[in-house]
């Protein structure tokens, strides 16, 4: 295969929407770079349109988001926070800050989301939250869950990093738990570079959440006129993005329709290019549960065992493809392997050795997914028939 030798595929390139210079360029003239600008109001406006009843804050990332969350719901020392072991470290990171005990949860069998059998038997008196991750902009199996929570008064709260775009049951990803939060990175369906966006679905904590946002002030109370001065009046952090990030997340917000339609193909693509052959080595697990819409963020393969992983991330290497695994389990991190006390996690276990992604990205072509495709098929072909 000469002529793959020849390609490079990044795994991930950043799609540039075409109004961004543009409305850079207004934000540059404007000379206001600072937090609660046009543009900040105008994603914050669209992201109220798109959650309909819900209270959206742009905030820096992602991990500021989860962070503010964490405050939202007055995490103390001592309360138990369920979450996957399968996930990014931000997931725990924000809970930990707040000295939560961190109880690590399954991943499913057959999809890398958290197993609602294996949080059932986590939760405790003191289980203040259960957090959930979306893994490749596929939302949860969430009735039950959140039957639990209302009746156990437990927060759900949603690591919707992935998963802009995405629905189960008729319920859009960010309207499922009491809290939402969402990723603008690079690697994500649209992005800013580092932004973020926290959706609230508990009018009770609008107040509350208006406070923490605003570094603990009541500013903005005072800026609509509900207050004759502003004062501090709460914990909070600096977590408002700024008028430069707004500006590029703005123009990607104009383009979201065509995006997630040009991902879903890829995503159907590979989808129905794996499933049309049999594999000796490659275990597709890529299977959407009914009345599920994904919105095309990762597509991943799953591989026997490590050292297939490896062996097939090192052929696509070497024929100028870039695909990757993902997430190491953290129950096994060297940070808290020491203090895990729980149950083996097979299944996180499983996805950390096995999971490659393969290359996704807006502008990916047909072309270059059919060579990967191809150099899929050259790999499984060329491999013992034990490994």
């Amino acid at each position: 295969m000469e002529q793959s030798i020849k390609l490079n595929i990044p795994f991930n390139k950043r799609y540039h929407a075409h109004n961004e210079l543009v409305y850079l360029t207004e934000v540059i003239k404007s000379g206001h770079f600072s937090s609660g600008g046009v543009f900040s109001k105008a994603c914050e406006n669209f992201f109220l349109h798109y959650f309909h009843d819900s209270f959206p804050y742009f905030t820096n990332s992602c991990t500021d988001a989860l962070e503010m969350a964490a405050i939202l719901i007055d995490i103390k020392e001592g309360d138990e926070v369920i979450l996957p072991s399968y996930t990014f470290v931000s997931t725990a990171n924000a809970f930990l800050l707040r000295g939560a005990k961190l109880i690590f949860a399954d991943s499913c069998s057959d999809h890398p989301n958290i197993d609602i059998e294996s949080v059932q038997n986590l939760i405790s008196p003191k289980t203040k939250a259960i957090v959930v991750v979306h893994y490749a902009g596929v939302p949860i199996d969430f009735k039950g869950l959140k039957t639990i929570c209302l009746e156990r008064n437990i927060f759900l709260i949603e690591d919707a990093a992935q998963a802009l775009g995405s629905s189960r049951d008729e319920c859009v990803a960010g309207k499922i738990g009491d809290i939402a939060c969402f990723s603008f990175h690079d690697t994500k369906v649209i992005s800013c570079g580092e932004g973020g966006l926290l959706v609230l679905n508990r009018p009770d904590l609008k107040f509350k959440a208006d406070l923490i946002y605003e570094k603990g002030t009541n500013r903005r109370e005072f800026q609509s006129g509900g207050a004759d001065k502003y004062s501090w009046k709460s914990v909070g952090s600096s977590f408002a993005a700024s008028e430069l990030q707004a500006a590029v997340l703005l123009a990607q917000c104009d383009e979201l329709h065509d995006i997630l339609s040009k991902r879903r193909e890829l995503i159907s693509f590979y989808h129905q290019e794996l499933i049309s052959r049999n594999w000796n080595h490659i275990k597709l697990k890529w299977s959407l549960p009914e009345k599920t819409r994904d919105n095309g963020t990762i597509f991943f393969v799953v591989l026997e065992n490590l050292e297939s992983r490896n062996s097939l991330l090192k052929h696509f290497i070497q024929n100028g493809v870039q695909a990757t695994f993902h997430y190491l389990c953290l129950h096994q991190s060297p940070f808290f392997k020491e203090n895990y006390k729980g149950k083996a996690l097979k299944n996180a276990d499983y996805f950390e050795k096995g999971l490659v992604r393969l290359p996704l990205y807006t502008d990916l072509n047909t072309d270059d997914q059919k060579l990967i495709i191809e150099l899929l098929k050259e790999w499984d072909n060329n491999q013992p028939s034990q490994i």
